[in-house]
C-alpha cells in the first residue's frame, strides 16, 4: 500500500515528533488519515522520514517519526528541462509528467512561435502541479519551475551535456550522442513550442555550444517530445529502466509478521 506524503518545511523533520497545520492538514484529512496512520513527510530538496498520526484534531494533526531509515527514489542524473511555453493545459501536463520522470529543474522560455505567453503570475501554479506530481510518483525532491526567461538566455544554463531538440537537425541521434558520452552527471534539455524552432534559433544554439539532436522521423507535438526526451535522457544516463527501488513499508501492516 502507498504510503501518503507530505510537504514540510526542513526544519519540522529535525525533532522526534512534529505537527501538520494549513493546507497538508487539509490534504491530510482528504486522505482520511487517522491516529495511528503511517505517512512520509518530506522538505522538497531530498530529506524524508517515515512518521505515524498520533493525535488529530481541528488545528492540527501530531506526528511522531520512526528511526527507519527511507531509501531515495531520486535519479543520479541532474536533469533540466528547458521548455517554450505552450498552451496552459499543455504546459501543465509537460511540468506533471517531467516531474515524475524526474526532472531535477524546469525552465519555461519564450522564443520566436511562442504564441501562447507564460506569465510570472502562472509559476505559482506550476510549482503547485510539480509538488503534487512529487508526492503522487513518491520523490523526495520537488523540481523548482522557474522563468519565463528569454530564449537568448538559455546560453547561460550550464549543464556537462546541452541537448537542442530540433525536428529538422541532420545531426547525431541522441543514441550516437550517447556513445561519445557514456557517463554523464547533468543534461539540459530543450524542447521548442507548438510550431517548434526557427532555422535561425537553431542555428543560434548550435553556435553557442548547444548538440542538436532529434527523436524520430516523425514530427512529434511538442508535450510529446517533452516527454520522450527526458524518457530517453533518464534511461541513457539516469535510472530509467533499472526497476524500481523498494517503496517504504506501511509499518500498520501485518501482513508479513509472524503469527
Amino acid at each position: 500500500m502507498t504510503v501518503p506524503r507530505f510537504l514540510v518545511s526542513h526544519d519540522a523533520l529535525e525533532n522526534h515528533s512534529t505537527v501538520l497545520t494549513g493546507p497538508e492538514l487539509h490534504h491530510l484529512r482528504v486522505r482520511r488519515l487517522r491516529a495511528g496512520s503511517a505517512l512520509i513527510l518530506f522538505d522538497g530538496v531530498g530529506h524524508q522520514r517515515h512518521g505515524i498520526v498520533t493525535a488529530l484534531d481541528r488545528q492540527q494533526a501530531r506526528i511522531q517519526f520512526l528511526d527507519e531509515a527511507l531509501l531515495q527514489p531520486e535519479s543520479p542524473l541532474r536533469l533540466v528541462l528547458a521548455q517554450a511555453a505552450l498552451k496552459p493545459n499543455k504546459l501543465d501536463l509537460v511540468i506533471e509528467k517531467a516531474t515524475e520522470l524526474g526532472a531535477s529543474e524546469l525552465v519555461v522560455f519564450t522564443c520566436e512561435r511562442s504564441i501562447h505567453p507564460a506569465t510570472p503570475e502562472r509559476a505559482e501554479r506550476w510549482n503547485r502541479i510539480a509538488t503534487s506530481a512529487a508526492k503522487q510518483c513518491q520523490r523526495s525532491i520537488v523540481p523548482r519551475v522557474r522563468g519565463p526567461i528569454r530564449f537568448n538566455d538559455l546560453r547561460q544554463e550550464t549543464a556537462e551535456l546541452r541537448l537542442f531538440f530540433w525536428e529538422e537537425t541532420t545531426g547525431a541521434a541522441l543514441p550516437a550522442l550517447a556513445h561519445d558520452h557514456p557517463s554523464c552527471g547533468s543534461v539540459l534539455v530543450v524542447v521548442g513550442p507548438e510550431g517548434g524552432f526557427t532555422a535561425q534559433e537553431a542555428a543560434c544554439a548550435a553556435a553557442a555550444g548547444f548538440e542538436t539532436v532529434g527523436l524520430a522521423r516523425r514530427v512529434l507535438r511538442a508535450e510529446t517530445a517533452a516527454i520522450t526526451a527526458i524518457a530517453l535522457c533518464q534511461f541513457l544516463w539516469g535510472d530509467l529502466g533499472r526497476g524500481p527501488a523498494p517503496g517504504p513499508k506501511d509499518p500498520t501492516d501485518n501482513r508479513d509478521r509472524p503469527l
